[in-house]
């Protein structure tokens, strides 16, 4: 009971967008058809939003966990200078979104604080040489943007790991004999990684759908899934808006496959050690 209370809403959302793509709801509703559904998905833009969407998350989060590993494992001691070094990491954990956005397009745009300071120091002769890091195609801005805002969240999750998992077991293995570089290889990365792979999963999802950096730092082509949601969804045409709720179908397809991708390592791994 718990666990369908707490999926609750978003089977309701599942539900409302299911019956709005097939015309039974929403706007534009005019009985059931399946018209709209092919044509959405048959629409070029389409799988390149997505194909992009997915682009950035994906590097965004891989950079966030290569730091967050890299974090957890060099400052994890119990010592004052790492004691501050984990609380810097996680600074920037409750900064919303929308603010390191921002923050991002004064850093990293060619008129930005970067752009000026190469300026000023002779890496090139004005602002506007600066190579293009914020609406261009390859989404460089606003993958450094999210994995900056990321790495805070999965630092957090691999302190954890390491400090309630991590040190008695690698303990036993020095105790047997084991080098550092085993210890890391065989004992440190399984149980780190392990631990930090629902995290990992919960952040490529967030990622691939959020809203709010995406509309500053993305590019207009091409447009970004959440993007050309909300676009379709106010559009002015009615017969367009119903789009949208295809489009969360498909961003609701990308979560579920992620997950269950998830679910399929978990499983191997539960075999392998039985």
């Amino acid at each position: 009971m718990a666990a369908f209370l707490v999926s609750l809403p978003v089977l309701a959302g599942l539900g409302y967008s299911l019956v709005a793509s097939l015309g039974l709801a929403g706007p534009g509703a005019a009985g059931f058809q399946t018209a709209r559904v092919v044509r959405v998905l048959g629409e070029r833009a389409i799988w390149a939003g997505l194909a992009w969407s997915l682009w950035v998350a994906g590097a965004a989060t891989l950079l966030a966990t290569i730091g967050a590993v890299v974090v957890a494992v060099r400052f994890r001691s119990r010592n004052r200078g790492d004691r501050i070094a984990r609380l810097l990491a996680i600074i920037p954990l409750p900064i919303p979104h929308l603010v390191a956005a921002v923050v991002g397009l004064q850093l990293l745009g060619q008129s930005g604080f970067l752009s000026r300071l190469g300026a000023a120091v002779g890496l090139f002769h004005g602002p506007p040489e600066m190579p293009a890091l914020v609406y261009d195609p390859g989404g460089v801005g606003l993958i450094l943007t999210l994995a900056w805002k990321e790495f805070p969240f999965l630092a957090l999750v691999a302190f954890s790991v390491l400090a309630t998992r991590g040190e008695a077991l690698e303990e036993v293995a020095r105790s047997l004999g084991a080098s550092p570089r085993a210890v890391l290889q065989r004992v440190t990365w399984p149980l780190l990684w392990r631990g930090l792979l629902p995290s990992v999963v919960a952040v490529f999802v967030f990622v691939a759908g959020t809203y709010e950096a995406t509309a500053v730092l993305a590019p207009s082509n091409p447009l970004a899934l959440p993007l050309l949601t909300l676009e379709r969804y106010t559009d002015a045409a009615l017969a367009r808006r119903g789009d949208a709720f295809v489009l969360v179908l498909v961003g609701m397809t990308v979560s579920l496959l992620a997950v269950m991708a998830h679910e399929w390592t978990r499983s191997r791994w539960e075999r392998l050690q039985t």
